[in-house]
């Protein structure tokens, strides 16, 4: 749906990417909302183990949880 018309003037900056957070999430609020999404998702697939989940989350966003953080973390997806 890109035509002459959605180009706005000469000159205009455009966004060709998502826009950045301007206060990005410290390692607490991100472990917050891995853990609520995880407790999320893992509603009702009693089968799934939580601890293989949130060890791949915290990979993927590049935090590491000591063997009492973890703990405790799995401990907040349970509730």
């Amino acid at each position: 749906m890109s035509d002459a018309q959605d180009a706005g003037r000469a000159g205009d900056a455009v966004q060709a990417e998502p826009a950045m957070s301007v206060n990005p999430a410290d390692a607490g609020q991100k472990l917050d909302g891995i853990i609520a999404q995880t407790r999320a998702d893992l509603q009702g697939h009693d089968s799934v183990d939580p601890r293989n989940v949130l060890a791949q989350r915290l990979t993927d966003a590049g935090l590491s949880l000591s063997d009492d953080e973890m703990a405790a973390a799995l401990a907040r997806i349970e509730e």
